[in-house]
Protein backbone atom coordinates (compact mmCIF):
# COMPACT_ATOMS: atom_id res chain seq x y z
CA UNK A 1 0.00 0.00 0.00
CA UNK A 2 1.48 3.79 -0.68
CA UNK A 3 -0.44 4.55 2.63
CA UNK A 4 1.31 3.45 5.80
CA UNK A 5 -1.05 5.55 8.60
CA UNK A 6 -2.93 5.75 11.75
CA UNK A 7 -0.03 3.24 13.06
CA UNK A 8 -1.26 2.61 16.69
CA UNK A 9 0.58 2.58 19.80
CA UNK A 10 0.79 -0.89 20.39
CA UNK A 11 1.84 -1.64 16.47
CA UNK A 12 4.36 1.37 16.50
CA UNK A 13 6.17 0.24 19.72
CA UNK A 14 5.91 -3.91 18.24
CA UNK A 15 7.01 -3.18 14.98
CA UNK A 16 9.96 -1.17 16.73
CA UNK A 17 10.99 -3.67 18.96
CA UNK A 18 10.82 -6.19 17.16
CA UNK A 19 12.82 -4.66 14.45
CA UNK A 20 15.77 -4.28 16.83
CA UNK A 21 15.59 -7.68 18.03
CA UNK A 22 15.91 -8.65 14.50
CA UNK A 23 18.61 -6.25 14.21
CA UNK A 24 20.94 -7.61 17.32
CA UNK A 25 20.58 -11.34 15.87
CA UNK A 26 21.65 -9.88 12.56
CA UNK A 27 24.99 -8.39 14.17
CA UNK A 28 25.64 -11.37 16.21
CA UNK A 29 25.66 -13.51 12.72
CA UNK A 30 27.30 -10.94 10.85
CA UNK A 31 30.22 -11.34 12.88
CA UNK A 32 30.33 -15.36 13.26
CA UNK A 33 30.89 -14.73 9.67
CA UNK A 34 33.72 -12.40 10.04
CA UNK A 35 31.20 -9.32 9.32
CA UNK A 36 30.97 -10.84 6.14
CA UNK A 37 27.19 -10.00 5.07
CA UNK A 38 24.85 -12.33 2.80
CA UNK A 39 25.20 -12.67 -1.34
CA UNK A 40 22.48 -12.53 -3.17
CA UNK A 41 21.63 -15.89 -4.39
CA UNK A 42 23.42 -17.58 -1.50
CA UNK A 43 21.20 -20.35 -0.40
CA UNK A 44 18.98 -19.61 3.12
CA UNK A 45 20.67 -19.92 6.42
CA UNK A 46 20.12 -17.52 9.60
CA UNK A 47 22.09 -14.81 8.17
CA UNK A 48 19.87 -14.10 5.15
CA UNK A 49 16.65 -14.78 7.05
CA UNK A 50 17.88 -12.45 9.46
CA UNK A 51 19.15 -9.88 7.03
CA UNK A 52 16.28 -10.05 4.48
CA UNK A 53 13.83 -9.72 7.62
CA UNK A 54 15.52 -6.49 8.48
CA UNK A 55 15.19 -4.70 5.16
CA UNK A 56 11.74 -5.50 5.16
CA UNK A 57 10.88 -3.72 8.32
CA UNK A 58 13.07 -1.08 8.31
CA UNK A 59 11.56 -0.66 4.36
CA UNK A 60 8.34 -0.16 6.62
CA UNK A 61 9.47 2.31 8.89
CA UNK A 62 11.02 4.40 5.96
CA UNK A 63 7.71 4.15 4.32
CA UNK A 64 5.77 5.12 7.35
CA UNK A 65 7.75 8.14 8.49
CA UNK A 66 7.66 9.66 5.31
CA UNK A 67 7.06 13.49 5.46
CA UNK A 68 3.30 12.87 4.21
CA UNK A 69 2.62 9.59 6.32
CA UNK A 70 4.62 11.57 9.72
CA UNK A 71 1.64 13.32 10.97
CA UNK A 72 -0.52 10.42 11.27
CA UNK A 73 2.00 8.00 12.86
CA UNK A 74 3.80 10.25 15.57
CA UNK A 75 3.80 7.05 17.74
CA UNK A 76 5.95 5.45 15.60
CA UNK A 77 8.69 8.51 15.79
CA UNK A 78 8.08 8.07 19.77
CA UNK A 79 9.64 4.92 19.83
CA UNK A 80 12.55 5.61 17.09
CA UNK A 81 13.11 8.02 19.56
CA UNK A 82 13.37 5.65 22.73
CA UNK A 83 15.49 3.26 20.44
CA UNK A 84 17.54 5.88 18.87
CA UNK A 85 20.77 4.21 19.84
CA UNK A 86 20.12 1.06 18.07
CA UNK A 87 18.85 2.84 15.05
CA UNK A 88 22.36 4.39 14.84
CA UNK A 89 24.04 1.11 15.02
CA UNK A 90 21.90 -0.19 12.45
CA UNK A 91 22.73 2.81 10.57
CA UNK A 92 26.24 1.30 10.07
CA UNK A 93 25.39 -1.82 8.38
CA UNK A 94 25.39 -0.98 4.77
CA UNK A 95 23.64 -4.49 3.76
CA UNK A 96 20.32 -3.61 5.80
CA UNK A 97 19.87 -0.42 2.44
CA UNK A 98 20.00 3.40 2.88
CA UNK A 99 18.41 4.70 6.03
CA UNK A 100 19.57 7.74 6.32
CA UNK A 101 16.08 9.60 6.40
CA UNK A 102 15.09 7.68 9.45
CA UNK A 103 18.21 8.40 11.12
CA UNK A 104 17.75 12.58 10.41
CA UNK A 105 14.34 12.17 11.42
CA UNK A 106 15.39 10.77 14.58
CA UNK A 107 18.18 13.46 15.12
CA UNK A 108 15.85 16.17 14.53
CA UNK A 109 13.16 15.22 16.76
CA UNK A 110 15.64 14.31 19.31
CA UNK A 111 17.19 17.81 18.88
CA UNK A 112 13.84 19.05 19.71
CA UNK A 113 13.09 17.10 22.24
CA UNK A 114 16.26 18.25 24.45
CA UNK A 115 15.33 22.14 23.63
CA UNK A 116 12.09 21.61 26.10
CA UNK A 117 14.13 19.83 28.39
CA UNK A 118 14.58 16.14 30.28
CA UNK A 119 12.72 13.98 31.95
CA UNK A 120 8.72 14.93 29.54
CA UNK A 121 6.40 12.19 30.58
CA UNK A 122 5.18 10.16 27.40
CA UNK A 123 2.19 12.63 26.53
CA UNK A 124 4.21 15.48 26.71
CA UNK A 125 6.81 13.84 24.21
CA UNK A 126 4.39 13.29 21.93
CA UNK A 127 2.88 16.75 22.12
CA UNK A 128 5.99 18.16 21.64
CA UNK A 129 6.09 16.13 18.03
CA UNK A 130 2.91 17.31 17.31
CA UNK A 131 3.84 20.75 17.97
CA UNK A 132 6.51 21.13 15.62
CA UNK A 133 5.28 18.17 12.89
CA UNK A 134 5.81 21.07 10.27
CA UNK A 135 9.40 21.35 11.01
CA UNK A 136 9.83 17.82 11.31
CA UNK A 137 8.19 17.20 8.09
CA UNK A 138 10.99 19.11 6.04
CA UNK A 139 14.78 17.82 7.20
CA UNK A 140 17.96 17.70 5.34
CA UNK A 141 19.47 13.75 4.45
CA UNK A 142 22.79 13.14 2.21
CA UNK A 143 20.75 13.49 -0.90
CA UNK A 144 19.63 17.09 -0.12
CA UNK A 145 16.04 18.53 1.34
CA UNK A 146 13.40 16.18 2.08
CA UNK A 147 9.17 17.66 2.36
CA UNK A 148 5.69 16.82 1.35
CA UNK A 149 6.44 18.17 -2.06
CA UNK A 150 8.94 15.20 -2.18
CA UNK A 151 6.59 12.82 -0.44
CA UNK A 152 4.33 13.06 -3.05
CA UNK A 153 6.55 12.28 -5.84
CA UNK A 154 7.90 9.33 -3.53
CA UNK A 155 4.70 7.24 -3.82
CA UNK A 156 5.96 5.91 -7.27
CA UNK A 157 9.14 5.06 -5.53
CA UNK A 158 10.01 1.78 -4.17
CA UNK A 159 9.38 3.04 -0.98
CA UNK A 160 5.69 3.85 -2.78
CA UNK A 161 5.02 0.17 -4.21
CA UNK A 162 6.11 -1.85 -1.43
CA UNK A 163 5.32 -5.42 -1.91
CA UNK A 164 5.41 -8.82 -0.35
CA UNK A 165 4.95 -12.16 -1.37
CA UNK A 166 3.91 -15.43 0.69
CA UNK A 167 5.72 -18.28 0.29
CA UNK A 168 2.47 -21.14 0.83
CA UNK A 169 3.18 -24.27 2.39
CA UNK A 170 2.55 -27.34 1.03
CA UNK A 171 -0.68 -28.31 2.76
CA UNK A 172 -1.44 -25.02 3.89
CA UNK A 173 -5.22 -26.16 5.31
CA UNK A 174 -3.73 -28.02 7.97
CA UNK A 175 -3.06 -24.76 10.09
CA UNK A 176 -5.88 -22.27 8.33
CA UNK A 177 -8.94 -24.78 8.82
CA UNK A 178 -8.18 -25.27 12.49
CA UNK A 179 -7.18 -21.70 13.07
CA UNK A 180 -10.29 -20.30 11.14
CA UNK A 181 -12.89 -22.98 13.32
CA UNK A 182 -11.01 -21.48 16.25
CA UNK A 183 -11.71 -17.89 15.62
CA UNK A 184 -15.40 -18.62 14.83
CA UNK A 185 -16.21 -20.56 17.40
CA UNK A 186 -14.68 -17.80 19.98
CA UNK A 187 -16.36 -14.79 18.63
CA UNK A 188 -19.78 -17.08 18.72
CA UNK A 189 -19.17 -18.20 22.00
CA UNK A 190 -18.56 -14.91 23.48
CA UNK A 191 -21.79 -13.64 22.03
CA UNK A 192 -24.21 -15.35 20.67
CA UNK A 193 -24.07 -18.92 21.61
CA UNK A 194 -22.46 -22.17 23.55
CA UNK A 195 -20.74 -24.73 21.42
CA UNK A 196 -18.79 -27.42 23.12
CA UNK A 197 -15.09 -27.42 21.64
CA UNK A 198 -14.89 -31.54 22.76
CA UNK A 199 -17.78 -32.24 20.22
CA UNK A 200 -15.65 -30.30 17.45
CA UNK A 201 -13.16 -32.50 15.68
CA UNK A 202 -11.18 -30.07 13.66
CA UNK A 203 -9.62 -28.35 16.52
CA UNK A 204 -5.52 -29.75 17.24
CA UNK A 205 -6.83 -29.83 21.26
CA UNK A 206 -9.10 -32.53 20.44
CA UNK A 207 -5.92 -34.22 19.68
CA UNK A 208 -5.27 -33.94 23.70
CA UNK A 209 -8.12 -35.24 24.53
CA UNK A 210 -7.95 -38.53 22.52
CA UNK A 211 -5.01 -39.23 24.16
CA UNK A 212 -5.96 -38.62 27.56
CA UNK A 213 -9.08 -40.86 26.81
CA UNK A 214 -6.91 -43.38 25.20
CA UNK A 215 -4.82 -43.04 28.17
CA UNK A 216 -7.22 -43.49 30.86
CA UNK A 217 -8.63 -46.45 28.91
CA UNK A 218 -4.94 -48.09 28.84
CA UNK A 219 -4.90 -47.41 32.26
CA UNK A 220 -8.48 -49.19 33.70
CA UNK A 221 -7.20 -51.83 31.04
CA UNK A 222 -4.09 -52.18 33.20
CA UNK A 223 -6.06 -52.09 36.52
CA UNK A 224 -8.93 -54.75 35.16
CA UNK A 225 -6.20 -57.08 34.05
CA UNK A 226 -4.79 -56.53 37.49
CA UNK A 227 -7.51 -56.95 39.51
CA UNK A 228 -8.24 -60.08 37.41
CA UNK A 229 -4.97 -61.73 37.64
CA UNK A 230 -5.13 -60.98 41.76
CA UNK A 231 -8.19 -63.01 42.07
CA UNK A 232 -7.10 -66.28 39.84
CA UNK A 233 -3.94 -66.77 42.06
CA UNK A 234 -4.64 -69.97 44.31
CA UNK A 235 -4.51 -68.73 48.44
CA UNK A 236 -1.39 -70.03 50.27
CA UNK A 237 -2.77 -72.08 52.80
Amino acid sequence: SPHIVDVSNYTSSRLVSVTVSCFKRYATLMAENGEVSEMEGDLPNLLSMHGETCRTLLQLIRHSTRPKCLVKNVHLLYFLLIEQRDFQKISQYPSLGDISSVSELIRKANAIIQEKGDGMPADKILDVLKMHMMELKSYHTADGLVSDADSVASDMSDLGNLTFTYEEEADPEEFFVPYVWDVIVGTLTTTTMEWSRNNIQVFPLNEVAEVESLTKNITKAIDGSNTAAHDNTPDIV
